[in-house]
């Protein structure tokens, strides 16, 4: 029987501790402000967020808004080497090294990592538990058997402490493993062992599949597993802002970023970015563009507010987010990136017919294929101020474009 997920779209917000006056001013909880008017339906911290100078806070202010907490172990990290300053390895369950599959099938390694995780976030304030989860980049033995048995360990664990938080599982995979017959059914382990544990949510994060030669594929197999999941599962996207739409209109609940940044799965490259200490301090937050279903670096809105033509499409036209209208794009972006996505959430739960909300997307990217082209054509690429990534924008344009006019019916382009 399809369990199909039929109330408002999610966004599951994806926040550090340098954002907490944000969320309380997103939710209303600074005297004198009110509520955003389109707000997060739930927030998540990185592992080592809650040991933080005042780590406990975020927790408070979840508490306060009366939304879910979730703590992401990012047990991917224990696949590849960690710096010793890097945060994560300050969380009780980290290591430094790298772990190999033969490392983590045993049943003692299991059950010590599953306790270890569980406890952790339990400690932490978390109101629903994500379980313990590697990447499978590709469907072949090894990681595939070890995700299946830290999922079986995790259903008797929490048997066994008398846990009744909601757990999430989430199922961090390759673009390789999305193929209908020559991924999916190699991951049969993995499936039996999602079914064992019963979780409240599934959650996807799939590697990859906004690049490669063919993107558009890689989209369509995308949701075609979103689509196979949902007739059991409710399920969010985890780290797809880019993708998160198309899956929300293929069934998916909602899905999870952060603000300016996350909002792409290359599970690969996060868990290399913690190889060597940082060369510097974080860069500037990208803004999120509604046309553009990403966000874009902050120097290269600058110049394009220089422009009127080009800067005219991108202001914000919402007094409620930005006021006046588009004068608090660039100096409250974060604010206005979480807002946005919200109410796009909002809006696409509105909308009635699959039809329809396939051809909002159509329109929407045709449009922001041209303002991405434009906006690059203003200054070369560079480190400091990258283009706009356009391919796949265009898959996404063509997989709408698709899906509009059948939308019953999902198919590769080849």
């Amino acid at each position: 029987m399809s369990t199909r997920y039929v109330g408002p779209a999610e966004l599951t917000l994806r926040v550090s501790m340098a954002d907490e006056l944000l969320v309380r001013r997103l939710y209303g909880l600074v005297p004198g402000i009110a509520p955003a008017p389109h707000r997060p339906s739930r927030l998540v911290v990185d592992a080592h967020v809650p040991l933080s100078t005042g780590g406990g806070g975020m927790a408070s202010v979840a508490r306060q808004a009366g939304v879910p907490f979730l703590v992401d172990p990012e047990t991917t990290y224990l696949q590849d080497v960690q710096h010793g300053g890097a945060p994560w390895c300050k969380v009780p369950f980290a290591q430094a090294t790298a772990s190999t599959p033969a490392d983590l099938i045993g049943a003692a390694a299991q059950e010590a990592l599953v306790k270890s995780v569980i406890d952790y976030q339990v400690t932490h304030g978390a109101t629903q538990l994500l379980a313990p989860y590697v990447h499978i980049e590709r469907p072949t033995p090894g990681w595939v058997q070890v995700q299946a048995g830290l999922w079986r360990r995790t259903a008797a664990y929490l048997k066994q402490a008398g846990i009744k938080l909601p757990v999430i599982a989430v199922v961090a995979v390759g673009w390789r493993c999305l193929h209908p017959t020559r991924g999916v059914p190699v991951l049969s382990d993995v499936w039996t062992a999602l079914a064992a544990l019963d979780p409240a949510e599934v959650a996807v994060a799939a590697s990859k599949v906004h690049l490669g030669a063919r993107p558009a594929d890689r989209i369509v197999e995308l949701l075609m597993l979103v689509r196979e999941l949902t007739k059991t599962y409710k399920v969010t996207m985890w780290q797809q802002g880019l993708l998160g739409e198309a899956c929300v209109i293929e069934g998916a609940a909602g899905y999870e970023c952060g603000i300016g940044w996350r909002d792409k799965c290359d599970m690969q490259d996060r868990m290399a970015q913690h190889r060597e200490p940082s060369s510097g301090p974080p860069g500037a937050r990208s803004v999120y563009i509604h046309e553009l279903g990403r966000g874009v670096p902050k120097r290269r809105l600058e110049l394009a507010r220089t422009k009127r033509a080009i800067w005219s499409r991108l202001v914000c036209p919402f007094p409620d987010c930005c006021s006046p209208a588009g004068e608090d794009l660039l100096g409250d972006a974060r604010r206005h990136s979480v807002i946005a996505r919200v109410r796009e959430l909002d809006q696409l739960s509105a909308t009635p017919a699959t039809r329809w909300r396939w051809n909002r997307l159509t329109q929407r990217y045709a449009e922001g294929i041209d303002l991405a082209v434009r906006l690059n054509a203003m200054a070369p690429s560079t480190r400091g101020m990258p283009g706009i990534e356009t391919t796949s924008l265009r898959a996404l344009h063509n997989v709408a474009n698709a899906r509009r006019s059948r939308p019953g019916v999902i198919r590769r382009t080849a």
